[in-house]
Formats: structure tokens, sequence, C-alpha cells
């Protein structure tokens, strides 16, 4: 068996189809990860999948090999907090009543979901560091050893979680963690869902993009009746999906869509992604509302840009502020100026603090 360094270096000379090896080692620990935070089977395999693409964008950020089962489940723990952001700001917007898969459903099918109900709900009744190290543990059989690599704790943590664990769930509800765990984790075919993912984000010869004036020009055909698509895309654990949808929501802009656009635009300022907050910046302070309420609610949102870790959604704030000179508290503009370390960024913050102090001094000599 290929150690982690060696499938590393696989896949980073190989592509896609070579990274395969990583999610079938990996797959079922970070589906463990994602079911403990999230609750959920179904969000948890989609939610690993976006782990899976996203590490391979970054494989060559790990420094050490050795830690490539704990850099998924770090991975993993991000991707779940922003996909519980998300699903908060969806269930908000659509006010919706039920959860999805809620609908009847023939009698095995109906048994099968209450039989998992109740283990989900068992391992609920843990702490989250036991049903993560439960759920670890039992879903395909992996040694304490291997749970407390991932975890980077030593042995004795994980027999200690693992031993108050069993305390509170009873002898035959440990019998049903297993038996459900195993039965719903990912299936064979989920390495090549992955991979079939991956090859459609990299450039391919036989498959020029679509041209960004296109894809305007059809979503406005369709216009606010698209709103689902977009509430649908914005949910994707993939990062490239939630960029692009931000980079055209306002394509389906209405009076009856506008509410449920600012609530997805505030919960991308927050993604995990910087080109999704990037285009989250851009859209937001371009939301047809009056000048009063942007001034009040979005632009507070976008000067806390001008701190974001990246540079690019730095710049792109202190542009987008710049167009909306007169309403920049000139201190907040000063105050990220003088924090700033980039040299483009700073250049880009000179100008927008230059915009706001001659707006207001503009708006102070007509006054």
């Amino acid at each position: 068996m290929k150690r982690d360094a060696e499938l590393i270096m696989d896949a980073m000379a190989g592509g896609p189809e070579a990274f395969a090896p990583i999610v079938n080692r990996y797959q079922d620990a970070v589906f463990a990860v994602a079911l403990a935070r999230l609750g959920d089977f179904h969000e948890a395999e989609d939610v690993a999948q976006g782990v899976f693409v996203a590490a391979f964008e970054r494989l060559g950020n790990l420094k050490d090999p050795s830690r490539l089962g704990a850099w998924l489940r770090s991975v993993t723990i991000h991707h779940c907090i922003d996909h519980l952001r998300r699903r908060r700001v969806t269930m908000n917007v659509q006010q919706m009543g039920k959860r999805p898969g809620t609908s009847p459903t023939p009698q095995a099918e109906l048994e099968r979901r209450e039989f998992r109900d109740q283990v989900l709900a068992a391992i609920a009744r843990l702490s989250k560091v036991q049903r993560e190290t439960t759920t670890l543990y039992y879903i395909n059989g992996y040694s304490i050893g291997e749970v407390a690599r991932m975890q980077e704790v030593p042995a004795g943590t994980v027999k200690r979680r693992l031993h108050d664990a069993r305390g509170k769930l009873k002898e035959e509800m440990l019998h049903m963690v297993e038996d459900v765990l195993k039965s719903e984790s990912p299936k064979e075919n989920f390495a090549q869902r992955v991979f079939e993912i991956l090859a459609r984000l990299s450039p391919r010869d036989d498959s020029p993009p679509i041209p960004w004036a296109k894809l305007v020009s059809e979503l406005k055909k369709i216009g606010s009746r698209g709103i689902q698509g977009f509430v649908k895309a914005l949910e994707s654990p993939y990062s490239p999906t939630r960029a692009t949808a931000m980079g055209l929501i306002r394509t389906c802009e209405s009076a009856d869509t506008k509410e449920i656009i600012v609530g997805l635009l505030k919960s991308a300022l927050e993604d995990a992604n910087k080109k999704v907050r990037r285009n989250a910046v851009d859209a937001i302070l371009r939301i047809d509302v009056s000048a009063e309420r942007r001034r009040r609610e979005f632009m507070p949102l976008v000067v806390k840009r001008l701190a974001d870790v990246s540079k690019r959604v730095r710049r792109r704030a202190s542009y987008c502020l710049s167009l909306h000179a007169g309403d920049v508290d000139w201190r907040a503009a000063a105050r990220a100026l003088l924090d700033e370390r980039d040299p483009k960024t700073r250049s880009s913050m000179r100008w927008m603090l230059r915009a706001v102090l001659e707006a207001q001094a503009g708006e102070g000599e007509s006054s």
C-alpha cells in the first residue's frame, strides 16, 4: 500500500484521475466527519464531494504529507461550517417548513428512514468530539491509531472518547450505529463522481467554456423564474459553481426575488472561497434598493471586506466603495489604508480614500 506522500506526488503529477486513490482511502473518513457535524447523510455526502474537489485544487499547499488525513479533516470542518451557514440562509429566504425528503414514501423506505433517524438521534446526543470519534471508528473499521492521527490527538484520548460514547449508547444501539454508518457510507462510485467534477473544472480543448455574454443573455430570458436555480447553485459544495452564481445572480432580480437575493449575497460575503466573496462584494452594492438602505445595511458589510484575508477581495471592496464614496466613513477608509501591506492594494485604497474625501468635501461645500 502506497504511503500518503506517494499518493500526493502521484495526484499532483497525474491530475484528477491520479487523485482517485486519495479519495478511495479517505472518503469514509471525510464523510464521517461531515456526518458528525451535519447530522444528515445526503448533505454529508455532498459536502464530502466538495471537500475532495477543494483538496485537489489546494493539494500543493499541504506542507507535511503525513498530515493528509488530519488536513482533510480540517478542510471538511470548514466546509461544514460554511454549509451550515448557507443552509440557514436558504431555509430563511425560502421560509421552508420542511426539510427535503419528507414526502410520503413506500413502507420499506419509510422504515429505513426511521431506522436511520434513530441512529442519528442517538449520535446527536453525544458531544461534538464523541460524535466525530464514534462515527470515524465505526464507519469503516478505522483503527484507534488511524482515528488518532486524523484527529491529531493521542490514542488514549480516542479510547476515552469511545468509552464515554459507549456509556451513553445502549449496546443494541451500538450495533445499529455500526450497521447504519456502513450501509450509508459513500458507495464505490464516489471517487468516479469526484473525478467527473474535477474533469469538468479542468480546461478541455474539446469543450470550450460558454461565453459569459451568452450566459447572461440566456439567464435574462429566464429572469426571476430562475431564482431557485441560483439558490441550489449557492448550496453547492463546489466553489466554482457558487462563484459563477454570484457573478450572474442579478440576472434574476425582480421585486419578488430581491429579498431572497439579498439574503444569499449577505451569506456569500462570508463564504470560505475568495472568488465567491469577491463577486458578492460587487453584486450587493448593485441591488436596486434605496440609497438610505444601501448606506445603512449594505455599506458596513462591504467595508468589513476591506480587512478580508484575500488581497483581491480587499481590492474589489475598495473599488466598489469608491463608486459610492459619499456614503463611506472616511475614518474606516483611512484605517484600512493604514493597515494594508500589499502595495497594489494600498494603491487601490489610496484612490478610494481620495474619492471619499473629495465626495464628502463637495457635500460640505454644497451645504
